[in-house]
């Protein structure tokens, strides 16, 4: 088909439509109208089987030196939700706040050792529960990483005369369970606890063997957007009612 010909067939069927729908008493319009609003909320809120997910995660855990200590891991994931059921992501994590040992040379000089650690894992949860209220999963995850240790002077500039030590690699396994409660659609309270198993070498006195939790509030940005597009079709659908109203029977 020719591209002349194809545009004057196109208008001919776009007028032939608009005739056609000229033609349409009031009421026939807005049943038509109410048949495509409806067709559209429903495609909005269709089950998915397979959905983006992603998010930032920030836990709270433990490691053990001469005592134990509170240590918090930050990071982030991303992937995939099957059938509502399995979420398989890919994460990274690192842990901000291990402690740092100070240490004075004979010649005066001052600086700081931080013990620096990070990780990537493969990160699986199965959803036992999810309804309007609450959402119980089982996570379960396996990585690895690497821990050095670098040096920064009382300024917390990089120490020069003191070589960054080379990335002593880890492998990690955690386990745990994730209970949310829904407040809204958009907006709930979470809590997540396990505990994680770390192999290879680790630091000398130092055990990263440890316990993990977390509380806090969760947005889904998921349901935000849902919410958001099904309100903009929801004002548009109304505004074309109104218009049709006003119409001579």
């Amino acid at each position: 088909m020719k591209p002349r010909f194809f545009i004057l067939f196109a208008f001919f069927v776009l007028g032939s439509l608009q005739e056609s729908y000229a033609q349409l008493s009031k009421q026939q319009r807005l049943d038509s109208l109410r048949t495509k609003w409806q067709a559209d909320s429903a495609h909005m809120y269709r089950f998915r089987k397979y959905s983006l997910i992603a998010g930032f995660d920030t836990r709270n855990s433990f490691v053990s030196a001469d005592k134990k200590i509170s240590v918090k891991l930050q990071g982030a994931k991303a992937g995939v939700k099957i059938m509502g059921k399995h979420n398989l992501e890919l994460g990274y994590y690192f842990i901000s706040n291990l402690p740092s040992k100070r240490i004075t040379e004979d010649n005066g000089a001052i600086y700081d050792l931080k013990l620096n650690l990070d990780y990537v894992t493969l990160y699986y949860e199965y959803i036992l529960l999810n309804n309007k209220r609450w959402e119980i999963g089982f996570p379960v995850e396996l990585g690895g990483g690497g821990y050095r240790t670098t040096a920064t002077d009382t300024a917390g500039k990089r120490y020069a005369p003191f070589k960054d030590t080379a990335t002593t690699g880890i492998s990690l396994f955690g386990a745990g369970v994730d209970v949310s409660f829904k407040i809204f659609k958009w907006l709930g309270v979470g809590a997540m606890g396990g505990y994680r198993f770390v192999g290879g070498e680790e630091p000398k006195g130092m055990n990263f063997n440890g316990v993990f939790y977390s509380v806090g509030l969760e947005i889904y940005f998921g349901t935000l957007y849902k919410m958001s597009k099904f309100g903009l079709k929801r004002r548009s659908y109304r505004r074309n009612v109104e218009k049709i109203k006003i119409l001579p029977d």
